[in-house]
């Protein structure tokens, strides 16, 4: 034989022999599959049903591990402040910006109680913490002055404060805004909203909305109004459907504004809320919910629940130190206690994973009380 004929005859044997392993091998790794990154190379078995009918192949049982948050196992721990430390106040406003928690103002009642709110002490003072325990007073003057029910928010990387009332100016509706929180502007002397205080205030849909509040004496409101710079505003609605009032709270939950409680011009504290996604247009969500009615409460989201935190009940005159969670469109107490006293007019915020809750108003032997007390929800 030739040595091309040769050739020849080796190449189509080693091609025919080829062929015939890739098919094995092809029909082997037919019955391989990865699961989680570890080979399985044994066939797997069919499951037969009770006819003898092939099922599908037979699979682990096996589901990556989650997380589940529990908030009943949740505590409240009360922060050990070091000196110095803000005064007792409620009617402030608190905010994290630059991973920090800020306080502004409020109203120093303990120092001018009993008497008319208007004659207590009001504070233009500015504090910052970076663990909520050790506090540093940035300034006891603030460019925008004494003031209570003052309200804060933090929209394209700077605080902006907005409204409230003091004894030198009385209801307010300018706008100051701050990029360090030590130097301040007032961007705005005169709203196109009123002056007032009560009110509330949140960012969605990328702008600032500006929800409600009182002017006592004048009038209680339930105008909404929108802003997407912050200087500018437009008014959505003159009458929400919802009842006028003020010390209400509102939140973002769910791709929607939501506005909870508060006090009615019927002197009503409320259990209502109520929802929206244009702030012209308002849902309610119930008329009455499971939590009793309450004014100057607090209302966060944290660990996509919606929280409802504290406040006053006016019917029966109490101090309320509830909590409360929405979950899976149910309302559920927190079974863990709650160390701390009843209070209205605090604030609370979500820090560092933690729920804080600062300052505020209570009572004692039927006689008001204010608070400079922190506690945090931890696991």
């Amino acid at each position: 034989m030739k040595l091309e004929t040769y050739l020849k005859v080796l190449i189509a044997v080693l091609l025919i022999g080829v062929s015939f392993l890739g098919a094995v091998l092809f029909r082997e790794a037919k019955d391989i599959e990865v699961y989680y990154g570890f080979y399985v190379s044994k066939p797997l078995r069919r499951l037969e049903d009770k006819a003898g009918d092939k099922s599908e192949f037979a699979r682990p049982k096996t589901e990556p591990l989650s997380s589940v948050f529990e908030p009943d196992l949740l505590s409240w721990k009360q922060v050990d402040s070091v000196m110095p430390l803000w005064s007792k106040r409620d009617a402030h406003t608190t905010t994290v910006f630059k991973d920090k928690i800020w306080l502004f103002g409020g109203i120093d009642g303990e120092k001018g109680f009993p008497g008319s709110h208007q004659k207590m002490p009001h504070k233009s003072d500015i504090w910052t913490s970076q663990d909520g325990k050790n506090w540093q007073l940035i300034t006891n003057e603030a460019g925008w002055g004494e003031k209570r029910s003052l309200t804060s928010i933090v929209f394209r990387d700077k605080i902006w404060i907005m409204g409230g009332w003091g004894p030198i100016q009385g209801y307010q509706n300018n706008i100051w805004h701050s990029l360090d929180g030590l130097n301040w502007i007032e961007a705005v002397s005169e709203a196109e909203w009123s002056p007032r205080e009560g009110h509330a205030l949140l960012v969605f849909d990328e702008k600032i909305w500006l929800i409600g509040g009182i002017v006592y004496n004048k009038g209680f409101k339930n105008d909404v109004w929108h802003s997407e710079d912050g200087i500018n505003w437009v008014q959505a609605t003159n009458t929400a459907a919802w009842s006028p009032r003020y010390d209400h709270t509102v939140t973002v939950f769910q791709d929607k504004m939501w506005l909870i409680g508060g006090i009615t011009s019927y002197g009503q504290t409320k259990n209502d809320i109520w929802t929206s996604t244009d702030g012209k247009n308002w849902d309610a969500a119930t008329d009455s919910a499971v939590f009793p009615a309450r004014q100057g409460q607090a209302a966060i989201v944290f660990k996509d629940k919606l929280w409802v935190i504290g406040g006053w009940n006016q019917e029966k005159r109490k101090m309320l130190n509830d909590v409360w969670y929405l979950e899976n469109k149910e309302w559920k107490e927190l079974a863990l206690e709650t160390p701390w006293s009843g209070r209205e007019d605090h604030t609370a915020n979500v820090f560092q994973d933690k729920i804080w809750i600062m300052g505020g108003s209570g009572m004692n032997n039927n006689a008001m009380i204010w608070k400079n007390d922190i506690w945090h929800l931890t696991k």
